[in-house]
């Protein structure tokens, strides 16, 4: 079995209850089955679950384990019916890690609101007692209560509510309670300092000669279509949220519904740009947040001689897909922004955002797929923008960088406590 030095010194501590938090392409997957031992129940993502990638990697590994592997749907419905396992591996552990800090009354007291996921998982091991828990994520720390969460999985003591007094503020509300992440640098500096002390953390530019990657923005002026439209949206949408994501999908050209796709006398600036750099490189993946925006783009793209594969909640047969697309010269992907995981595209060396989801683990997951410690190199990351007063996309855009640094902060080097 040939493993890197990180994953080797991993397996070589054999911990036996951990958070494995490596960055995207650090290999988790082989450090958790070289770690598991006896009868090992895999919880995972649907999409994992079906592209059979666990038993794959078991495969290639050369393991002789006994493995079942689970999706988080179904482990939610059946845990109760779930036999003992020696060993518990939670994949993408962030979903795992529904616990916000609101609070839900039970019996006349308080317990933190939490999704029937979490509820599961902690039932299941407080029920069953594996004597191995390997939790994996890139992504820890998409929230405080989300650590919280993966402490108490991995047996943290935290008190829920100091938890929540530490790390959250309560906003001004009439009728309910509502809290908001703290986001000052020291705040995030503790946040990082506890996922270090609940595992194993580290990206790929630590452990190998990485070749650094160029990030670039490109700024994205509106039709006068879309300004048209965008001046209509507060008459037809009084609701002032779902105003705001009609205007998101519009300045992304989708002019109608969810599903509309303008006529092809709509010249679209984010698809221009897309044509253009689909002149300089053979091979390119693609994000976008609506299904109407993915239809227009490989449209145009296919109307341009481009070979075009679709990835969105939709596909099937992921796995075939995703190796068509490695094995082809010429190719690009269109993936749906929250198709962000579980896939990799290590020939791909241009990345274009024409759209992006408000979520930072979206994003940041984004990033690992065509980086990977077997293929590295240097990546182009372009990011299609419509900049202007009140443009949605550039308030997307903004959030997202400006909770890059919380995600940084838990690849530091101290060990905190509460």
């Amino acid at each position: 079995m040939n493993l890197y030095s990180h994953q080797q010194k991993i397996i070589q501590e054999n911990k036996d209850k951990v958070g494995i938090f490596l960055g995207t392409g650090g290999g988790k997957t082989r450090v958790a089955l070289a770690l598991a031992r006896g009868k090992t129940l895999v919880i995972c993502p649907k999409t994992q679950y079906e592209d059979q990638n666990w038993q794959r990697e078991a495969q290639k590994m050369g393991l002789k384990i006994d493995l079942t592997v689970i999706s988080k749907e179904k482990f939610r419905s059946s845990w109760p019916l779930l036999p003992h396992f020696d060993t518990v591996i939670a994949d993408e552990c962030h979903v795992l890690a529904g616990v916000t800090a609101a609070v839900r009354w039970r019996k006349g007291e308080q317990y933190p609101k939490a999704s029937q996921l979490f509820e599961a998982t902690q039932a299941y091991i407080k029920k069953n007692l594996p004597e191995r828990l390997y939790l994996l994520t890139a992504t820890p720390a998409k929230s405080p209560m989300a650590v919280w969460a993966l402490g108490k999985l991995l047996g943290k003591n935290w008190d829920w509510f100091k938890f929540r007094d530490k790390f959250y503020i309560q906003l001004p509300s009439i009728g309910r309670n509502v809290y908001k992440a703290r986001s000052d640098r020291k705040t995030k500096e503790t946040i990082g300092e506890l996922v270090r002390g609940l595992g194993y953390t580290g990206r790929l530019e630590e452990w190998f000669d990485f070749p650094e990657s160029t990030y670039k923005t490109d700024s994205i002026s509106l039709t006068k279509e879309q300004e048209k439209r965008i001046k209509e949206i507060p008459n037809e949408y009084p609701d002032p949220i779902v105003a705001l994501g009609k205007i998101h999908q519009i300045e992304n050209g989708v002019l109608g519904g969810d599903e509309y796709v303008a006529p092809e006398s709509f010249k679209n600036e984010k698809i221009e740009r897309i044509l253009q750099y689909a002149e300089e490189f053979d091979k390119i993946l693609i994000f976008a947040k609506y299904l109407a925006q993915i239809e227009a783009i490989k449209k145009a793209l296919e109307k341009a001689g481009k070979k075009v594969l679709i990835l969105t909640g939709a596909t099937k047969e992921r796995g075939n897909l995703i190796s068509s697309a490695n094995s082809n010269e010429g190719c690009i992907v269109i993936a749906q922004s929250q198709i962000s995981l579980g896939y990799e595209l290590p020939s791909f060396p241009c990345v274009i955002y024409a759209s992006m989801s408000w979520s930072q683990v979206d994003l940041i997951q984004s990033y690992g797929r065509v980086q990977r410690a077997n293929a590295l190199k240097h990546n182009l990351y372009i990011y299609l923008v419509v900049h202007g007063k009140n443009s949605i996309d550039e308030a997307v855009f903004k959030t997202l960088m400006n909770k890059q640094d919380f995600h940084e902060k838990i690849y530091l080097h101290k060990v905190g406590k509460i």
